[in-house]
């Protein structure tokens, strides 16, 4: 399809060299670029879209081949992190997180420049047992004003009776750069809404052993809750204006130029809404749940309002003229102020409340960044964040980068450090619902870190180093039969994790191989495995000179390790009973394909279910999905 335009000399076609560009030309996904949050944090930073096959079949978030994870069966279920990957915030945190890997965020939204209309497909089909959809649609409504929006729906029924995931996102995004780029707005609103059906797990634990009796339809198998559901709902609205005062300078081509101000003045707004509830109606004949006040009927909810306004004014010293930026020294100086409004309820069955505790705070945070830019080879950056007044008076984040280029050749290095000190989650120091009650009083988690990073991109390497002490680590532990409750470890916890990945290519034959190693003094404490690897295998083929195929399998292993266990209504993952599950290979095979704008794939996840083990667990009593075919599409449209 082409598109009319008249004495264009910045678009690239065979038909503007044929003929001068005076009749009509044909887009390339080239002319389609993007920014996001993160990338406008400076300057204003572009990236095209990818059109490749790699990676197009890793789509779910619970199988990154670098961010592993284990949880309660398919997508949209409770899940966390396999690896130890804390977060880095401060300030409050209601503490619910076991659904967050299903969740649409600002720093997720992508704001496009568009000559043309840009919309991307992408579908993932397992049969009723998981199919994922993704749509975006972008087109400038102006040369310097772009609009879009995105849908995103997961739709996971699973392999057992009342396990259905069932997530919804939805996006809507405007850039408008003014027309000498000194003015840029950036709104977007993200909404959510989470459905994660809770079935506290199959009653036959021995499902996979081979003395087991499986009956032929999972489905048959009895669970032991049946009505019992998650519901959570995130809707937020962000404003962020920035405005460059006195030079600007610029680096790159036309058309991948980063614009540079010297001084920079930003806003940010922000609205959030969010709700967790869970709920049931039914006799709790399994004793998954320690007995409530209700005995049947359950409706657990707690909601937070947050508004957040943030102010910061940058400043930029750099030389004038320079094809690469050298010298620079950056300073940022800003305060955030952020209020909520935190409510929690114990609803009956007439909707009238049995409990209600609502709390409104704020807290104020002084915000720092100091950067020097030697040359286009060592930099350094220091980042601050302190909050000085309100709820969490004391909690900060100190971090500290720098990067090294050794040469293109030997590569570069990256050191980093930070230092945090966190208040306890909302959920810690007190949580009151009809199955659980308590309120503590717990002390600050603080964690140090140093990191090591190696890059040489020419020979395909990546390594890292990285060790973490952390102070009055916060988790929670097996009380009673079917009770949870929250505890902190009283000493100091020790973690190193190391990893290296590299990409092996022999002529159309690829190796992408990725190992991480950790070891810790808390293995019990913290339950994650001290060795895990992911490792791709394909050969490369293009047919017919424009068909480009990839045929091979995933491996991904991890060494065995003490399994943590789950609470449905508190939506927590616990340390309980210490059962550690036999570790065999996962096997993946598909192959892709890929003519001009659409990339497919034929997936076939767990192949080898039958030949090492029957199945496997990575949380007490809830089994992993079986072997499942699936198929998946990726086109983008930009014509």
């Amino acid at each position: 399809m082409k598109t009319s335009v008249t004495k264009n000399k910045e678009l690239d076609s065979l038909r503007k060299k044929e003929e001068g560009g005076t009749d009509s030309v044909v887009f390339s996904s080239k002319y389609i670029r993007y920014t996001t949050h993160k990338l406008t944090k400076d300057s204003i930073q572009t990236l095209p879209i990818d059109t490749g096959l790699t990676g197009i079949q890793n789509f779910s978030v619970l199988a990154q081949p670098r961010h592993p994870t284990v949880g309660t069966g398919v997508m949209g279920l409770a899940a966390r992190s396999l690896l130890f990957e804390p977060l880095k915030t401060i300030g409050f945190d209601a503490g619910f997180h076991a659904l967050d890997f299903y969740i649409l965020n600002h720093e997720d939204v992508k704001f496009y420049q568009a000559r043309t209309p840009f919309t991307s497909l992408y579908y993932v089909n397992g049969s009723d047992k998981e199919q994922v959809l993704k749509l975006t649609h972008s087109q400038n409504i102006k040369r310097n004003w772009n609009f879009g929006a995105n849908f995103n729906r997961i739709g996971a029924n699973g392999f057992y009776t009342h396990q259905r995931g069932d997530d919804l996102n939805a996006a809507i995004f405007t850039w408008y750069q003014s027309p000498n780029k000194r003015y840029n707005l950036w709104l977007d609103g993200v909404f959510n809404t989470l459905k994660a059906q809770e079935n506290g797990s199959i009653v036959k634990e021995n499902i996979f052993t081979e003395n087991s009796t499986t009956l032929v339809d999972k489905q048959a198998e009895s669970v032991r809750l049946n009505s019992a559901k998650q519901l959570w709902r995130k809707n937020s609205f962000m404003l962020k204006q920035s405005y460059f005062v006195g030079r600007i300078d610029s680096t790159g081509k036309s058309t991948t130029q980063n614009i540079l101000p010297t001084n920079k003045i930003t806003y940010t707004l922000t609205y959030t809404n969010n709700s967790y509830s869970f709920k049931k109606d039914e006799i709790d004949a399994y004793k998954v749940l320690p007995k409530g006040v209700d005995s049947v009927f359950t409706n657990d909810s707690t909601s937070v309002k947050h508004i957040q306004n943030e102010f910061i004014y940058s400043f930029y010293l750099r030389a004038k003229g320079s094809s690469f930026i050298k010298n620079e020294l950056k300073v940022d100086v800003g305060i955030r102020h952020d209020f909520y409004d935190y409510n929690q309820y114990i609803i009956l069955r007439d909707k009238t409340n049995s409990f209600k505790y609502p709390n409104t705070f704020q807290n104020i945070s002084l915000l720092g960044n100091l950067g020097y830019r030697f040359s286009n080879r060592v930099d350094f950056n220091l980042d601050v964040q302190q909050i000085f007044q309100g709820e969490n008076t004391g909690d900060f984040l100190y971090e500290a980068k720098s990067n090294l280029l050794l040469s293109k050749t030997a590569g570069r290095i990256v050191l980093g450090a930070y230092l945090q000190n966190k208040s306890p989650e909302e959920i810690y120091n007190r949580y009151n619902s009809n199955h659980y009650s308590w309120v503590k009083n717990f002390d600050r988690t603080k964690t140090a870190n140093l990191s090591f990073n190696y890059i040489n991109e020419r020979f395909n390497i990546d390594a890292s180093a990285a060790y973490y002490l952390v102070s009055n680590y916060l988790y929670f532990i097996k009380n009673g039969t079917n009770g949870i409750e929250p505890t902190q470890e009283t000493g100091d916890i020790n973690m190193l994790k190391l990893s290296l990945g590299k990409r092996f290519t022999y002529k159309t034959y690829h190796l992408d191989a990725y190992v991480v190693y950790q070891k810790t003094d808390s293995k019990n404490t913290l339950r994650t495995p001290e060795v895990y690897t992911f490792n791709s295998i394909y050969k490369e083929q293009t047919f017919f000179k424009r068909l480009k195929t990839q045929i091979g399998f995933d491996i991904r292993y991890n060494t065995p390790f003490v399994a943590s266990s789950y609470s449905p209504a508190a939506s927590q993952f616990y340390n309980g009973d210490n059962i550690t599950f036999g570790s065999k290979p996962v096997v993946d095979v598909w192959v892709k394909a890929g003519l001009r704008r659409a990339n497919l794939f034929l997936k076939y996840d767990y192949v080898n279910q039958g030949l090492f083990s029957n199945g496997f667990y990575t949380v007490n009593r809830y089994p992993m999905p079986d072997r499942l075919l699936k198929f998946g599409v990726s086109w983008n449209f930009y014509d």
